[in-house]
């Protein structure tokens, strides 16, 4: 255990975690934040404190996530003066023979209204778990998890709750809980146990490695036009930095601890595992596909730190929460795509799922209704989520469609969910309720919009285009629905909010297709034809030349 002054350790808690990654340690911080009385204990396989450059995906975050650790968990401290802030997300489309300033870029020249924030998780990770045991969490670090058996009365005493047993020191150990909360990442142990797992249709692949040196993006160019379209001071190495091409992305995102993170994520399809599944075919195949992203690395060759190639990245359950007190956060819930980085979002959105269900079973609440209720919402949320990646992948290398759907996704995503999650709605079943038209509106017109970007792509493949920085920072749609997360709002204004977004969002649908079929006709679609009331995108649209 990591620290000496927690809680004498019982065999009894409240609440035990199992995996004391991201997920888990933010649960514990944010039950004790909530009941400090709570009895909480961690099981997790490593000992603390862990490499600070530890190898995880999730070091991106974008406004949920960052939101849920910043002011939900209070860790704005951390995070501004031990973490890095982040530049908004970046993309770059060229091939292999241009510089950055010939193709396209897509990002912003200043910051957005909402912040995140580059994380290097194994120094957060750290600060999570010794703030965790100083607020009273019992951390039982150096332990694996051997058996789980679930409780299933509906009224669970100390006599009949869930029994965890797990090994310390080479000895068996065995604690009781009347809640278990699954964490333990792509171990999944409850998932597995109950056989939950969800194949979601979309197989895509990664592997990712760490080095010893800052790779900044900004010195890969020599253009000072170039160099000045997001200010006078270098900044685009302080975004999560995303090279793009048919069938695959790589990112580039900064580690506070002077490290740089480097991933190749793409669909098996088009880029085959075997290509990239070690440290060396990775130096090839970047070499091969986004040759001045191998060249940075280069003289660095000898200070890669870390390497992992996983296949079929994502993942799916057919259930996450349970009235019989369980749950499963993080990856061993559900995992998307790391592409937008989702993945803190989706722990933020679990965690205070679960956190409102330990609240009220607590409290002597019924969990019967709230339970799948709650489920329902984070399972559409994901699903919707999901239409955003699924067969998207071959589309990645196309600079005109990809500029336009991201303008799409974001307005889907902050206009929707984060507007929700800021508002702390999420866990309001009845408010939730109350929207659901205008939910089911805004995915029937998700999974429209997501089929319309195929078809463009399937009648308009060439991916040349002539170069272009899409300044998302002039896009007023974007600054605005960003920067209205920042405002807080009564329920009758966030119902309205609400309902102005589904407008809008639809209203983008028409300006997007009625736009692309001006010149392509022959495109097939379900959306039927809609003068828009306003041309919010007709700039993007000139300077991508379509």
């Amino acid at each position: 255990m990591i620290a000496e002054n927690k809680k004498q350790t019982p065999d009894f808690f409240d609440v035990v975690i199992l995996g004391g990654g991201l997920a888990g340690l933010t649960l514990a911080r944010q039950l004790l934040s909530q009941q400090p009385e709570l009895m909480i204990a961690v099981i997790e396989k490593r000992q603390y404190p862990v490499s600070e450059t530890t190898h995880k995906v999730g070091e991106s975050t974008v406004e949920i996530g960052a939101h849920y650790l910043s002011e939900q968990l209070g860790l704005k401290k951390h995070l501004t003066d031990d973490q890095l802030p982040k530049f908004g997300l970046r993309f770059f489309f060229k091939d292999a023979f241009q510089t950055l300033a010939e193709g396209t870029e897509v990002g912003g020249s200043s910051f957005f209204a909402a912040p995140s924030y580059q994380v290097d998780r194994g120094r957060l990770e750290n600060f999570l778990a010794e703030s965790g045991a100083e607020l009273g969490a019992t951390i039982f670090d150096g332990a694996r998890v051997r058996e789980v058996i679930l409780d299933t009365s509906e009224n669970g005493t100390k006599d009949t709750n869930h029994q965890i047993t797990f090994l310390l020191n080479g000895e068996k150990q065995t604690i009781s809980s009347r809640w278990v909360v699954d964490a333990s990442g792509r171990a999944a142990f409850i998932k597995r146990k109950l056989q939950l797992e969800e194949d979601l249709g979309h197989d895509i692949n990664a592997a990712w490695f760490r080095v010893d040196a800052q790779i900044q993006i900004d010195a890969w160019c020599e253009d000072s036009e170039w160099q000045q379209l997001t200010g006078k001071v270098p900044r685009r190495w302080l975004s999560t930095n995303h090279l793009m091409g048919e069938g695959y992305w790589v990112w580039i995102i900064p580690l506070a601890t002077g490290s740089t993170s480097i991933g190749i994520v793409a669909d098996p399809r088009v880029h085959a595992l075997n290509t990239f599944n070690s440290f060396e075919k990775c130096i090839d195949w970047l070499d091969t596909h986004e040759p001045e992203c191998a060249q940075a690395i280069a003289p660095h060759l000898d200070k890669m730190q870390d390497f992992l190639a996983i296949k079929k990245m994502s993942r799916g359950s057919r259930q996450v929460f349970s009235a019989d007190r369980w749950g499963l956060v993080g990856e061993a819930a559900a995992f998307l795509d790391p592409f937008y980085s989702p993945g803190s979002d989706f722990i933020a959105i679990g965690n205070t799922m679960i956190g409102k269900l330990i609240e009220d079973d607590l409290a002597g609440k019924s969990l019967t209704h709230l339970a799948p209720t709650l489920q329902s919402v984070f399972l559409t949320l994901f699903q919707n989520n999901l239409l955003t990646y699924r067969d998207q992948y071959p589309l990645f290398g196309n600079p005109r469609i990809m500029s336009i759907k991201f303008v799409w996704d974001y307005a889907v995503y902050w206009g929707f969910p984060a507007l929700l999650y800021f508002n702390d709605k999420l866990t309001d079943a009845g408010f939730i309720q109350s929207l659901s038209r205008g939910v089911e509106d805004i995915r029937d017109m998700n999974l429209k919009m997501q089929e319309f970007f195929r078809n463009w792509f399937e009648a308009d493949p060439e991916v040349n285009a002539a170069p272009a920085f899409v300044d998302q920072s002039n896009i007023e749609i974007m600054t605005r629905l960003n920067r209205e997360l920042t405002e807080s709002l009564s329920d009758a204004d966030l119902r309205q909010r609400f309902a102005d977004n589904v407008d809008l969002i639809r209203d983008l649908m028409f300006e997007i297709t009625s736009r692309v079929r001006e010149s392509l006709p022959e495109i097939e679609t379900s959306i039927g034809e809609q003068p828009p009331r306003e041309q919010r995108l007709a700039p993007v649209f000139e300077m991508l030349n379509v």
